[in-house]
């Protein structure tokens, strides 16, 4: 058996259409653009199918007619429930069933309009509904950037500046009694013949190496000194 419903918050509430709306429909639209394009005419860009919409054209009847298909309900009944929906933008699941096409969609109630004519109690009603497709809005997190981290400084160490060239006081040695160039040379390097480098420093002649005075203030080789 044919019929419409409509009901909200996972059918806890429910109701369907007492009388059969004479027509069913539903549209369907795309957002095309067209455009002018020289030496070709106009063109069609497609682009994306709008939301569903589908119409209902109908009577509340007010009174218990044998061809009703539910139990009797006064037309005010159905008028605060449609309004009530759509006051409260409530999304509503409408159903038709056993038609030669089913339609089980998420809608709202876009319009609802009624009146009564003369003659009869009953309400005329038309209604569109759209399609709705749920959504919901996602929280923007602002990511604060990082302040940039200084790469670790090592601490440089100073470098001490280079020693300036001070003037080395040579080493002394005075000469006593039994002393020679030799054997001084032999007591600061171990080695006699090495003699010839402290006469030198002292500018000894050869003359002289034998007539040395006791007394005698010798410079020592900066070399020999440890």
């Amino acid at each position: 058996m044919r019929g419409v419903f409509f009901s909200v918050n996972n059918d806890t509430e429910r109701i369907q259409l007492p009388v059969n709306p004479p027509t069913i429909n539903a549209k369907n639209q795309a957002d095309g653009e067209t455009f002018k394009i020289a030496k070709l005419g106009t063109v069609n860009v497609p682009k994306d199918v709008e939301l569903k919409e589908f119409d209902l054209e109908g009577f509340f009847p007010a009174q218990d007619y044998h061809f009703l298909e539910t139990e009797f309900k006064d037309p005010s009944f159905y008028i605060e429930k449609f309004e009530k929906w759509m006051e409260e933008k409530t999304r509503v699941r409408y159903t038709y069933v056993n038609g030669s096409f089913a339609i089980n969609e998420l809608v709202t109630i876009e319009n609802f309009e009624y009146d009564e004519s003369f003659g009869t109690a009953d309400v005329n009603f038309t209604m569109s509904l759209k399609k709705y497709v749920p959504f919901a809005p996602k929280k923007l997190i602002i990511e604060t950037p990082k302040p940039d981290t200084p790469a670790p400084t090592t601490a440089t160490k100073k470098e001490a500046p280079p020693p300036q060239n001070k003037k080395v006081v040579p080493q002394t040695y005075t000469l006593i009694a039994g002393d020679s160039l030799w054997k001084v040379a032999q007591k600061y390097t171990g080695n006699g013949n090495n003699y010839p480098e402290l006469q030198k420093l002292n500018g000894i002649q050869n003359s002289q190496i034998r007539k040395l005075p006791i007394g005698l203030k010798l410079k020592i080789p900066p070399t020999w000194v440890k």
